[in-house]
């Protein structure tokens, strides 16, 4: 791999400062390290990160630490000598990370009573890039005294001339680096402190907000979430293998109110993976369709050491902060927790609206007006006060008018014990709040269905009008049109923009002449704030991987300079190229493999006019084919909109 693109996966790529601080504190873990202490000095402008692990001899600083993408797990024993720890570290790019967020690195390391120390320039490496094809002079650190060196074993890194300013509270990097790992626990003997103050579970902050609970894991495990949710009205222990037979331990968990799930600077409405105890993918609900409203009242921490085998291709992206979602290990783990959201789902309604018959009944009235209901009237009522129950963010007062016109409402039901009833009723606004939510699943189902009918005719439409020499403006326009073509997730896209030249649009950015030139087909901004670039080539022209990392890295580059300079520090861009012909280097299925994992470390991926529109059509096939029998409410939609129109 050309040191170009080396340049683009570690000394551009992080941005985040707790990222970064990450990559050191699982080099830490991977050192037999007890102690890993954080000092943070705003007036000197420095980081240091010291640990008491096994620290580096000269051979260790020459054939690993300054190795790029020296692979521990192929080399060395992937356990550690002393605590017997699986290891974190793979790809060997880790350290390039501190370039991020500084010009200037220093390492004092001492293994054996042998002591070394050297700095490390910005400046220095790139010097050692020399022309895009990768070919470099040999770069060799500073060596500097080891005077300073006053600890028996270990390695110090200290940060100089940052590249932006530790304008977090010590309390916020605390919190934000708690969430990062799960071995930071005394019984892992593993402890970290931030300027004298230790890092805890505590720190997280999370666990005392929920008010519903599912616990994946041995019994040890369960006891301990148990212990930590003291406040939860509902716990359930569940099943902790996915179908594949990985083994799952953590939790997920809702909240009362959305609200607590949104804290300054941060949104917490996620559920992360961990693998061998540190985090390996940021929000598993990204990849789920389900959009049901409940979702924003969800949190979770799952932990899945088998996304990390010694005898697996690595599955990580270069960043480490999130998975490679075509590996069969993390489909394996999303229809396990695709299973689990509906079981969640499904309980968190259920709990919901006893929840609130429970509340609505604290009023005497209310409460002996429920005794009166029977049959379906009984069955009703619940329900609604249920959907009342979860109006995020009501005031009280509001929730027991919702309640008393419930209860009015409902008054013909307890008479009639008949649902036919309301549509006697003379008051029209109680008929159709009634309606609402007797029918409101009901309706949703249906209209999903008519949604997907309608975009299974929008790529016929595609296919049947469009011919080789037409695809790629026809199908330029149709992706920024359709985006659920590519991602049923990506539906509600922000911020599009077609044919952007980068300099045009960010004017002020620091860009090289070639970046503000550069024109990208499409881009637009996921509601998660991811940022999505879209390459089309022309049906006719063939390609290789190689020109394409070239060519997707150079956006990649572009488009994180822009957006830094309009104070986005750490923007997450995915890339996907779409073909007309295969590329050169398929001529196989090892080739594409190949191909995959050259792409992946980029966060980008390629596929063929003809494989998207078979893709999405399957996705949406799918759907029609599980499904079934059309509930009764399919037959008056259709009737009153009189056919299909566009999606």
């Amino acid at each position: 791999m050309s040191l170009n693109v080396i340049n683009h996966l570690g000394l551009n790529l992080y941005s985040n400062i707790p990222a970064v601080l990450s990559e050191v504190v699982a080099n830490a873990w991977d050192a037999d390290a007890t102690e890993v202490s954080v000092k943070i000095d705003r007036t000197a402008g420095t980081v240091t990160v010291q640990d008491d692990g096994a620290g580096m001899t000269l051979q260790d600083i020459n054939e690993r630490y300054l190795t790029v993408g020296y692979r521990r797990r192929d080399n060395a024993p992937t356990t550690t000598p002393k605590f017997r720890r699986a290891v974190m570290g793979r790809k060997g790019i880790g350290k390039l990370s501190l370039f991020s967020i500084a010009r200037v690195v220093e390492v004092y390391t001492v293994k054996g009573g042998e002591k070394h120390a050297f700095r490390m320039r910005v400046a220095d490496i790139k010097n050692a890039i020399t022309d895009e094809r990768g070919s470099l002079t040999p770069y060799r650190p500073e060596v500097i005294s080891t005077d300073s060196i006053d600890f028996p074993s270990g390695t110090k890194i200290v940060l100089q001339d940052l590249k932006k300013g530790m304008n977090q509270t010590e309390s916020a990097l605390r919190r934000r680096l708690a969430r990062r790992f799960s071995v930071i626990d005394p019984d892992f003997n593993f402890s970290l402190s931030i300027n004298g103050t230790s890092v805890s579970t505590d720190d997280r902050d999370y666990l005392k907000r929920l008010q519903y609970v599912w616990v994946y894991g041995d019994a040890a495990y369960v006891a301990k979430i148990r212990s930590a949710t003291p406040k939860a009205e509902s716990f359930e222990s569940r099943i902790a293998l996915t179908g594949d037979g990985g083994s799952i331990k953590g939790w997920v968990g809702t909240v009362r109110s959305a609200s607590q799930l949104r804290e300054q600077g941060e949104n917490l409405n996620k559920v992360v993976i961990l693998a061998r105890g540190r985090l390996s993918h940021e929000d598993l609900l990204e990849n789920i369709s389900d959009s049901s409203f409940y979702r924003q009242y969800m949190i979770g921490e799952l932990n899945a050491d088998f996304l990390d085998s010694d005898n697996a291709e690595d599955i990580t992206t270069s960043s480490r902060q999130r998975l490679d979602e075509d590996d069969p290990r993390f489909i394996d783990l999303l229809r396990f927790f695709e299973a689990e959201n509906h079981h969640i789902k499904k309980k968190w309604s259920s709990l919901r609206e006893t929840q609130g018959v429970t509340v609505a009944r604290e009023n005497p009235a209310i409460d002996e007006w429920f005794g009166t209901l029977q049959g379906d009237a009984d069955n009703h009522a619940r329900r609604l006060f249920g959907m009342i129950n979860r109006i995020d963010g009501a005031d009280p007062n509001i929730k027991k008018e919702l309640f008393a016109h419930g209860v009015l409402a409902f008054e013909t039901l307890r008479y009639r014990n008949n649902l036919a009833a309301l549509q006697e009723m003379n008051e029209p606004a109680v008929e159709a709040f009634i309606s609402l939510f007797t029918t409101a699943d009901e309706i949703e189902a249906n209209l999903y269905h008519r949604i997907v009918t309608q975009r299974l005719e929008v790529i016929d439409r595609m296919q049947a009008d469009m011919d080789d020499d037409s695809k790629e403006k026809v199908l330029q326009q149709i992706l920024f049109e359709h985006l659920w073509l590519l991602d049923p997730a990506w539906e509600r896209a922000t911020d599009s923009h077609l044919e952007e030249r980068i300099g045009s649009t960010f004017l002020s950015a620091p860009l090289t002449k070639e970046e503000q030139d550069s024109r990208l087909d499409i881009r637009y901004k996921r509601v998660s704030g991811a940022h999505v670039i879209i390459e089309l080539k022309r049906y006719s022209v063939v390609t290789n991987t190689f020109r394409l990392a070239e060519q997707v890295a150079k956006y990649r580059e572009g488009l994180t300079k822009a957006l830094r300079s309009i104070g986005e520090d750490d923007p997450h861009i995915e890339i996907v190229c779409i073909v007309g012909k295969p590329l050169s280097d398929w001529a196989n299925t090892q080739g594409k493999t190949v191909s995959d994992q050259m792409l992946a470390p980029l966060n980008a991926r390629a596929m063929t006019f003809d494989e998207l529109l078979k893709n999405s059509r399957s996705s949406y096939s799918q759907y029609l084919r599980e499904r079934g029998n059309l509930d009764r409410l399919k037959s008056v939609i259709d009737s009153i909109h009189g056919g299909t129109g566009s999606a």
